[in-house]
């Protein structure tokens, strides 16, 4: 089977959300025996990045264009050309990883859709935001007419891409997100760098917020919540892991010491992050899916997340979910979990078990079930 899969090159180094699904999708569909995955690709992002994010992306054969990512994808819905055939006339499946367009000649489209947001008003009512919005409709209605197959990664996002875009439902296939295998390995602190954030915290109670400071990921009432928590464990800190939105890092340092700001941290000491936790906080507003919310499972952490969205679809029974908008709730489950070495004991168990069978190999398989089903 010839899979031609059309990656954002420059999403998948250093990367989270969309463009880690991306990448670990391929890497792991291209491991089944009978795929031969190739690679369309902006030439100049390939430049930059395949040898940075190294491994499997410095041996896939590419296909590139020299237009830029997003002037490329304008003149695919506009002119509907050149096919996919164009670049590998011998690609019977194309898969755009992310949402985005590759018109074909004969071989079968799938694309990969993460979510509803913009059309769930998730985002803030700007003009950027609007312009975006607008975008993603001619998108939408470009694909509505061509795809085979739409890959989405909830329950939750599939209804509401449904709700918002009706004609595609029948098409619509749920394939969940995963964890990747490091933050399933066992963990050694003593191997730990002693420059690195877990190490300078080692021995301080701490609640991580990974994802960063961002509207989406209810910013506003962590901050609110925060001066509460630390006056009623004042030996506490707040970790928040991942690049923020600046408008909110002035108001997070003032609220002192007892606040720290990573910005983005790699895999592993993302892992050694989460061990140290005394639990892992994800009061998001909307969520797609969640990923971090299973990688701190995978680490045997305790979870607080929001009980909307994809959320207590990802989580099951395995984290106390509560409302995003309630400080008091928020409060309260910190609380519970830090001062109960029984609960979070429990939580451990129950996370690690949830989180098991949510492997990137067992994603990869189901797609590669859709594939085999066009073909």
């Amino acid at each position: 089977m010839n899979v031609l899969a059309y990656i954002h090159m420059r999403n998948i180094h250093h990367s989270t959300g969309a463009g880690r699904v991306a990448r670990e999708l391929i890497e792991n569909v291209a491991r089944r025996e009978g795929v031969n995955v190739h690679i369309l690709a902006d030439r100049s992002d390939h430049e930059k990045v395949a040898h940075k994010v190294g491994g499997d992306w410095n041996t896939f054969p590419y296909h590139l264009f020299s237009s830029a990512t997003s002037l490329q994808q304008a003149r695919w819905i506009m002119c509907d050309g050149p096919s996919a055939e164009s670049y590998w006339p011998h690609a019977e499946i194309v898969h755009c990883t992310m949402e985005s367009y590759v018109p074909t000649a004969g071989s079968r489209l799938v694309v990969t859709v993460h979510d509803a947001a913009y059309f769930d008003r998730a985002h803030p009512r700007t003009f950027s935001a609007g312009k975006q919005q607008l975008k993603w409709r001619i998108l939408y209605g470009t694909l509505a007419r061509s795809a085979d197959v739409f890959h989405t990664v909830s329950q939750f996002s599939a209804d509401r891409l449904a709700h918002a875009f009706p004609a595609i439902r029948s098409r619509l296939r749920v394939i969940c997100n995963a964890v990747s295998s490091i933050f399933f390995a066992p963990f050694d602190f003593s191997a730990e760098p002693p420059d690195s954030v877990a190490a300078r915290l080692r021995g301080r109670r701490f609640i991580l917020v990974p994802g960063g400071l961002h509207r989406r990921k209810n910013a506003d009432m962590i901050l609110r919540a925060w001066p509460i928590l630390q006056s009623r464990i004042p030996d506490l800190t707040l970790v928040i892991a991942g690049n923020n939105d600046p408008d909110y890092v002035p108001a997070a340092r003032s609220l002192g010491r007892s606040v720290k700001l990573t910005g983005y941290v790699e895999d592993d000491r993302l892992r050694a992050l989460y061990h140290g936790a005394q639990a892992v906080w994800f009061p998001t507003h909307y969520e797609g899916f969640g990923i971090p919310v299973l990688e701190a499972m995978a680490c045997g952490t305790p979870v607080i997340a929001s009980n909307t969205t994809a959320i207590p679809e990802v989580s099951g029974d395995a984290a106390i979910l509560t409302g995003p908008h309630s400080v008091d709730q928020n409060v309260q489950a910190i609380e519970a979990v830090v001062n109960d070495a029984r609960l979070r004991a429990e939580m451990r168990e129950r996370g690690r078990r949830r989180a098991a069978p949510f492997t990137w190999a067992a994603s990869a398989a189901q797609l590669h079930a859709v594939y085999s089903g066009l073909v």
